[in-house]
């Protein structure tokens, strides 16, 4: 956790000014790392020892370490816009006035997060209660879902960083026109991610389960992830260019009326009080992302987000 926390920390502040290459690269490298281990150290080859669950565990941590590494020394090249050197060459010192900023900015973010946290595991608990079959088949829809937020998340980054730096160059007009775009290339990826998802909802479920059951059930989900996708990612879009201009208080609030109450509202309504069952769980998913979509649509046509000092 300590490893992967600082990762984290420095890959934002890398992909908020711009350098979304490190991100890139220390994921890919801890993702090929974890899986060479995994097929190393859970069953043994090649001489390695077959230790299970432990493997795989010393796999995770592996990759994980190595990407913290690669981060650390991202902010030691003096080439880089967050440079050690060249803070510690022109002697800048953090100020009060900072950390203020950081605290103004982030404490609504903080929440916004623990908050939607529990909507999730309210709406994993209500799936879990629907049973074995239908939990493991929206377990998978779940990161078909996940799938589809990384598209969105990666717009999102480009959309905060070219963002942040059109507004600090004074320039409003240029930062909704990069929101714009990144929004118009996102519902791209969604229609196309539609026909792949509409199309290959069988195909995909049958790379996890024989039983035609739980296949069954895993189409009826993609049926509704169809319509999820579109809303998915042009809100996390959207929602990213209101967070890189500052509007964090304005998110922090749309994400948990629509992740913690209408998204458990909904999947108790349409789960137990209609019987819709797994179905009724991934309407309150629609119901979260469609409201989203609305809050984060309504405020950057505003435009009053522009406007925001930090």
């Amino acid at each position: 956790m300590i490893f992967n926390c600082i990762q984290m920390g420095i890959n934002s502040a890398q992909r908020g000014a711009g350098n979304t290459r490190i991100t890139m690269r220390t994921n890919v490298t801890s993702n090929v790392i974890n899986i060479i281990l995994n097929y190393l150290l859970i069953n043994g080859h090649f001489g390695f020892p077959a230790l299970g669950i432990q493997g795989a565990a010393l796999a995770t941590v592996s990759g994980t370490v190595v990407a913290c590494i690669m981060s650390i020394a991202s902010i030691f090249k003096k080439d880089n816009f967050i440079s050690i050197p060249y803070i510690m060459s022109h002697k800048i010192k953090p100020t009060f006035a900072a950390f203020l900023n950081l605290i103004k900015v982030g404490y609504s973010v903080f929440f916004e997060q623990v908050l939607m946290r529990i909507g999730f595991m309210l709406t994993a608990i209500m799936a879990a209660d629907q049973g074995t079959d239908a939990m493991a088949a929206h377990q998978v829809g779940m990161n078909i879902m996940a799938l589809s937020f990384s598209f969105g998340d990666g717009l999102q980054s480009t959309a905060v960083a070219l963002i942040g730096r059109s507004l600090g160059a004074g320039d409003p007009d240029l930062a909704k026109e990069y929101g714009r775009t990144c929004r118009l290339i996102g519902a791209f990826i969604a229609v196309c991610l539609v026909g792949i998802y509409y199309f290959g909802a069988s195909g995909l479920y049958h790379l996890f389960f024989r039983e035609e059951h739980i296949v069954a059930i895993g189409v009826s989900i993609m049926h509704v992830i169809i319509f999820v996708v579109i809303f998915q990612i042009c809100q996390v879009i959207y929602m990213g260019c209101l967070r890189g201009a500052g509007d964090t208080l304005y998110t922090a609030i749309a994400s948990t009326i629509s992740v913690t109450i209408i998204r458990t509202v909904v999947s108790y309504l349409f789960g137990y009080t209609l019987g819709f069952g797994i179905i009724g769980i991934w309407m309150g998913v629609l119901g979260d992302q469609i409201s989203r979509f609305i809050f984060a649509t309504v405020r950057f046509k505003q435009g009053k987000w522009v406007q925001i000092k930090i």
